[in-house]
């Protein structure tokens, strides 16, 4: 008589709320990057300050660069010599951090999840000896 090991829903109602957790939270990360990048594009069209402006002109003074954590497009130009840093976007901080614990715990939950059966298994077999 063979034993078959039966479905935990304990198990698949975890692998569900950790994947759903992961999509919310890699749907919110999306909305805070996109966001920037439309804000920083629409910023250059309705009342820019100089910097963005000198940077849609396309003058070698300023430039535009974008910062992953915490998300920001940053317009740096020379005044004077010195260089400005003005800050065109920013993502709200907690709309981003609520999104990166989401989709990073419930990455962590599935893997441990899908994986951690498969280790017990491999940790728990005898070494053979191919001899």
């Amino acid at each position: 008589m063979t034993v078959t090991a039966q479905p935990s829903v304990g198990r698949a109602l975890a692998l569900l709320i950790g994947s759903g957790a992961a999509i919310v939270g890699m749907v919110l990360l999306v909305v805070c990057y996109t966001g920037i990048g439309v804000t920083t594009l629409t910023d250059t069209k309705a009342d820019p300050d100089p910097c963005v402006e000198a940077y849609a002109a396309g003058t070698d003074a300023a430039s535009v660069r974008y910062t992953v954590v915490p998300p920001k497009a940053i317009c740096t130009w020379d005044v004077d010599g010195e260089p400005t840093e003005v800050v065109v976007a920013a993502a709200s901080v907690p709309l981003f951090t609520a999104g990166a614990v989401l989709a990073v715990g419930g990455v962590l939950v599935c893997g441990a999840l899908v994986l951690g059966p498969w280790l017990g298994r491999r940790r728990g077999r005898a070494p053979t000896d191919s001899r």
